[in-house]
């Protein structure tokens, strides 16, 4: 199974202290990333889009002097789990997806063209507007993990 991870599940597992909606979601992005690390089936997918979104988050949201620390200790905690990092799309995907990608955050129609272009079964996502975009799946950290643990 191949899922691509969207940014705010990797922000509640880095960052969940940061608020009351994230610190729940916290401990279901670690028990996803937990099973993502020790299921041999299940390939993950980050991409560059949501590097840079971090980047953005922690600079938001730490003071100027912290920032840059409390990024490369958050990109170095993601980079400990079983994680793909995918490329930015070029030129001719970005045009060719963007006619197949309707969601109406145009800054998420890359995350939904990479997880096409990489043949994802869903993307994993607190983004409710994801499940407007038809042509891929997505689904919660927290009903992965219930997958996941279902017979």
């Amino acid at each position: 199974m191949k899922v691509y991870l969207d940014t705010t599940v990797l922000i509640a597992y880095l960052f969940g202290e940061l608020s009351d909606t994230d610190a729940e979601r916290q401990a279901f992005a670690s028990d996803m990333f937990e099973m993502i690390n020790i299921a041999a089936d299940i390939e993950a997918f980050v991409s560059l889009y949501s590097l840079q979104e971090l980047a953005i988050f922690a600079y938001d949201n730490y003071a100027s002097d912290d920032a840059p620390t409390v990024l490369r200790l958050a990109v170095l905690m993601l980079f400990q789990n079983e994680v793909t990092l995918l490329p930015l799309l070029d030129r001719i995907e970005t045009l060719r997806y963007r006619r197949l990608v309707s969601i109406p955050d145009r800054s998420d129609q890359p995350h939904v063209a990479l997880a096409m272009k990489y043949q994802c079964d869903c993307i994993l996502a607190y983004d409710e507007h994801f499940a407007r975009a038809s042509l891929v799946n997505t689904m919660t950290p927290d009903a992965f993990v219930e997958m996941l643990k279902s017979p």
